[in-house]
């Protein structure tokens, strides 16, 4: 397999001594250079975090979410979702791409797993059917409010209204077909 080779600048930066200590720890600990650690921080504030600002995230536990969660009845929470889905979607797409695709539909849900801890993102595609799998350890509430609130935003930003939802406790299958 060839090894694709990206060019690279060389960034002199100043750091304290504590601050390093800590990024030499941590990198340790996770058996990468300090190096690697800094460029991992450096593409997440990149692909997320001066994002998130601008659109206003917030960070809650997944304790403190599934609390929030019990207290709202299902079908509600299906609706609350599904008007984030029509709203908040294409918000959060045009913010990271000014432009919502298929493309962009897929990076945004892997960039909100990946980032966000929304759940474990899988696709499968052969190019026009596609499944997203997402799982999570948080419950059926939020199945039920995350699985509403993607499957909403794709029927409404693509266009694709035979979007399919499935979820059960700790798992969401959303299916779709691009014509």
């Amino acid at each position: 397999m060839a090894h694709i080779r990206r060019s690279a600048t060389l960034r002199t930066i100043r750091l304290t001594r504590d601050l390093d200590n800590l990024l030499q720890r941590d990198a340790k600990s996770k058996r990468i250079s300090t190096n690697s650690l800094l460029t991992s921080i450096i593409t997440k504030y990149a692909e997320w975090d001066r994002y998130a600002e601008k659109f206003g995230l917030i960070s809650l536990t997944r304790a403190d979410s599934r609390s929030i969660l019990e207290a709202i009845d299902d079908n509600k929470l299906s609706q609350i979702g599904m008007d984030l889905g029509k709203r908040a979607f294409k918000e959060f797409l045009m913010i990271w791409f000014k432009k919502t695709d298929v493309e962009k539909v897929l990076e945004g849900i892997s960039l909100w797993c990946k980032y966000a801890g929304i759940a474990e993102y899988d696709l499968e595609t052969d190019g026009r059917n596609y499944t997203i799998t997402l799982h999570h350890e948080i419950g059926e509430k939020w199945s039920n409010l995350i699985g509403h609130l993607i499957s909403q935003g794709i029927k409404t930003e693509l266009g694709l209204p035979n979007t399919v939802l499935d979820f059960t406790n700790n798992l969401i299958i959303i299916k779709f077909f691009v014509p």
